[in-house]
């Protein structure tokens, strides 16, 4: 089977803490996305994105300086062109760049990436000095994805580490650990033999005469309700047995693109069913989730300026790996914005990507 993420394999071995030699900057990634910088007082805590680098070609020579001094970037119309570091196997992107004390900002990072000796490196810039520090700094522990399961986790297929009932990385459905139960009264994990009587646990479950439906996992169905007929667990256009329209009422819609090989393309919608429930659709698969994720939801939108996104509309980031999109229901109309004009766009949609695929069912 494919892998739904097939970049998730760089994110787990970043996962973990990273620090200098003395102890002054400390970085902390995790392999859900999520980034801490800490840096001479300074903090930044957002999302990154990774692009893999083949370290065996030669990196190119920076041509000139541009967007606020950051080196090997063109600031030639519509181009921007990224300098590979020697060694350098992963390009790691921020969607949030700044350092800040008290709220004030303080640092920004430059540059950021991975080598080939398993070193983090980070180019950071005085804003105010535009002072710069180069920094190299080391893995302290083992990753995230290496550490035993606390009770309640599961580890998907992809490798994710989560404790709800859909993978936050991937949106799989939570798959419990098999179990059996022996015909001398042992329950507990499926194995060759069971561990109390020795019999052969194919055998000692062919006693039990009745199969057990444990192991399935069973998704919740969703749908709507035809306006006209009360006809529910519609999901198409048109009611199935009067033919009215469905009237769907979209609120949030995120997508991913990335210029992976193959390319590969994610994305989600959440819709309104009822002043409880909204309808949650992934990948084809309907469900119930709670209405009260809208106000969380909002407040991500506010915190990341995409209710701000035509301020945006103009600029470019220039982003390379592809392009994430963040929309919205503002009353009106649906509005938003992508990494293609905003950089916190990519944070707006790793918050909110993660709220909804957690959102407890209603």
């Amino acid at each position: 089977m494919a892998q739904a993420n097939p970049d998730y394999k760089y994110y787990k071995q970043l996962a973990g803490t990273w620090k200098t030699f003395d102890d002054k900057c400390v970085a902390t990634l995790t392999d859900t996305v999520g980034i801490t910088v800490s840096f001479d007082g300074a903090v930044l805590e957002g999302n990154y994105g990774v692009v893999a680098i083949d370290p065996s070609m030669a990196p190119v020579a920076p041509t000139m300086m541009g967007f606020a001094g950051m080196p090997g970037f063109s600031t030639a119309p519509g181009e921007m062109t990224y300098q590979q570091h020697p060694n350098e196997d992963i390009q790691i992107k921020l969607g949030d760049r700044l350092l800040k004390t008290d709220g004030q900002t303080v640092f920004c990072v430059n540059a950021a990436w991975h080598d080939t000796s398993d070193q983090l490196h980070l180019e950071i810039a005085n804003v105010k000095t535009a002072a710069l520090f180069y920094l190299v700094l080391k893995r302290e522990a083992v990753s995230v994805a290496a550490v035993p399961l606390k009770e309640g986790e599961c580890r998907c297929e992809c490798g994710c580490v989560f404790s709800s009932k859909f993978c936050p990385n991937c949106g799989k459905a939570r798959q419990e650990p098999k179990t059996f139960t022996c015909s001398c009264g042992y329950t507990g994990p499926l194995s060759k033999f069971c561990p109390e009587c020795g019999k052969p646990c194919a055998e000692a479950a062919s006693d039990n005469n009745e199969p057990s439906d444990n192991n399935k996992v069973v998704l919740p169905s969703a749908g709507w309700t035809c306006s006209q007929c009360g006809t529910t667990l519609q999901t198409g256009d048109k009611c199935t047995k009067c033919g009215a329209e469905i009237k769907k009422d979209m609120l949030f819609a995120l997508s991913e693109y990335m210029t992976t090989n193959p390319p590969r393309s994610n994305g989600l919608r959440v819709w309104k069913f009822s002043d409880t429930q909204l309808i949650l659709e992934q990948g084809g698969n309907l469900r119930f989730i709670s209405a009260k994720v809208i106000e969380p939801a909002m407040n991500i939108i506010r915190e990341y300026e995409i209710d701000k996104w035509e301020e945006y509309k103009g600029h470019m980031t220039g982003l390379m790996g592809g392009s994430q999109s963040v929309s919205y229901w503002d009353g009106e109309k649906m509005a938003g914005t992508s990494t293609d004009h905003m950089l916190n766009a990519g944070a707006a949609y790793s918050a909110l990507n993660a709220l909804f695929l957690t959102a407890p069912e209603e």
